[in-house]
C-alpha cells in the first residue's frame, strides 16, 4: 500500500482522468489546486516528483508519469 498526501492523491486523480495524454501545468494548477490559468508556480513539479517517488520502481528514470518537455505531464499504462 502507498500512502499519499492529499494533493498528492488529487494529482494522481487528474491525471488518471486524463490517462494517456498530456496535461499541462495550467489544467493541473486549475483542477487540483484552484489557481488561476495565469499563475506561475513550481507547486506541480514539486508534487510531481514526490509521487514520481511513490509510484515509480526508479523515480530518475519513470516509466508511468513522464514530463513531456514545454507541455506538461503524462500519466501512461
Amino acid at each position: 500500500m502507498i500512502e499519499l498526501r492529499p494533493k498528492e492523491y488529487d494529482l494522481l486523480l487528474a491525471l488518471l482522468r486524463h490517462r494517456d495524454r498530456i496535461v499541462s501545468r495550467a489544467e493541473l494548477l486549475r483542477d487540483v489546486w484552484g489557481y488561476q490559468a495565469d499563475t506561475i508556480s513550481r507547486t506541480v513539479d514539486t508534487h510531481v516528483a514526490g509521487l514520481r517517488h511513490k509510484i515509480e520502481a526508479d523515480p530518475l528514470n519513470p516509466r508511468h508519469l513522464l514530463t513531456v518537455r514545454s507541455a506538461g505531464y503524462m500519466l501512461k499504462r
